[in-house]
């Protein structure tokens, strides 16, 4: 009888139990990689932060829907260079956020693809931006209250680049803005 009242409330709790969404982990201490205005660190850096990543999980493959390619295959992270979002946290909640590629072969500028989708901790979208093509260096001023990013949470950028072969490179950084 013990054993049939334990397996009961064992069924009973299991059933009660409400699914829960799942959240982006932003790590160690407040998860973000701290930067000044000038792009220079001032504070806890995030080493998972701001690097080329190797394996997505099914949500954050699911933030590029209209690639057509394996967005954990493999990558090509020395084409790549990519800067921390800054000022990070960003106090007035504006923050610059550039990305920058090698030359290719023989010294010429290379023509990529970048995509960039910004997300709360829910992976819900606070905002996409077009692809564009990438050659050199791309650079986007955020305005983190006019996406609509509640001041002191963390949020993530995710980010894309490929080229006609594939995925070249992927990664992500957490911000965060307000003090």
């Amino acid at each position: 009888m013990p054993l049939l009242l334990l397996v009961s409330a064992v069924l009973f709790s299991s059933c009660s139990k409400k699914e829960t969404e799942p959240t982006i982990d932003f790590g160690a201490d407040e998860g973000i990689s701290y930067r000044d205005a000038s792009n220079m660190p001032n504070g806890p850096q995030d080493p998972t932060d701001w690097t080329s990543d190797a394996t997505w999980n099914a949500q954050e493959r699911a933030l590029f829907p209209e690639v057509n390619f394996d967005l954990n295959g493999p990558q090509q992270p020395a084409l790549v260079g990519a800067r921390q979002a800054f000022p990070n946290p960003a106090p007035a909640g504006q923050a610059n956020w550039t990305l920058q590629t090698q030359r290719g072969p023989g010294g010429g500028a290379a023509t990529y693809t970048l995509r960039v989708v910004f997300v709360n901790r829910k992976y819900q979208v606070l905002q996409r931006l077009e692809p564009v093509n990438l050659i050199l260096s791309q650079s986007y001023a955020f305005d983190y209250a006019k996406m609509g990013a509640p001041a002191k949470e963390v949020f993530r950028l995710y980010y894309v680049v490929n080229n006609a072969d594939g995925l070249v490179y992927k990664g992500h950084g957490d911000v965060r803005y307000g003090q």
